[in-house]
């Protein structure tokens, strides 16, 4: 390898892991604070989503950004424990190319049992296909869109391949899609679906086109 492509190869490994630890740190952060806000605390959720990125806007582009910080639940396993996941996660798709890429960080804990909570699993996740975006015929509120954008995702140590439905409300109009606020991961191979807590506890934001997260050199 000559010095010239060395030099390349090392600006490339720098840039992806600038990138990586820009979304384990920014997801690190959201998803604690979130644990620790508990039901009380969810409405104060959104006020951590604007730390989770630094916002590029273009109307040239068709790009959107997905942010969430939320928690889901699996049924009972027939050991009486209550999977319950903590998540957040930020990126940025384009529906119309077909692409999304981002990622975020989860806890998987027993919420059977009292607190502290036993920790069953957490880790990174990351999308790794785009699958739709609906937006069931609504109308934006500023620049949030509600719908529903679905992906494939990996979880560490939960499964690969996983099919994982974002799905952003809009309550103050209402823009309701027909589904709860929050986000729903699919068929997972120990636990089944996670769905949005009743009442939901976390915010999911999509946004209009034009607006991209930029990620820096």
């Amino acid at each position: 390898m000559n010095e010239q492509d060395s030099n390349s190869w090392k600006k490339l490994q720098q840039k992806s892991l600038s990138r990586r630890n820009l979304i384990r740190g920014a997801a690190g952060t959201a998803a604690s604070a979130g644990l620790l806000l508990g039901s009380a605390g969810a409405a104060s959720l959104s006020a951590l989503l604007p730390s989770l990125n630094a916002l590029a806007k273009s109307t040239d582009n068709g790009h959107r950004i997905f942010t969430f910080v939320s928690f889901s639940q699996a049924p009972p396993t027939s050991t009486r424990v209550l999977p319950r996941i903590g998540m957040d996660g930020a990126g940025t798709f384009d529906p119309h190319a077909g692409w999304v890429k981002g990622g975020g960080n989860f806890v998987l804990f027993d919420q059977a049992k009292p607190t502290p909570k036993p920790l069953i699993a957490s880790g990174f996740w990351e999308p790794t296909g785009f699958v739709s975006y609906d937006t069931k015929g609504l109308a934006s509120f500023g620049k949030i869109q509600p719908a529903i954008l679905t992906v494939l995702a990996d979880f560490e140590g939960i499964g690969s391949g996983l099919t994982l439905e974002l799905i952003c409300n809009v309550g103050a109009v209402p823009l309701l899609t027909g589904e709860d606020e929050g986000w729903k991961l699919l068929d997972t191979p120990a636990y089944g679906s996670f769905v949005p807590l009743s009442p939901v506890v976390g915010i999911t934001h999509l946004s209009i086109g034009g607006v991209s997260i930029d990620r820096g050199a």
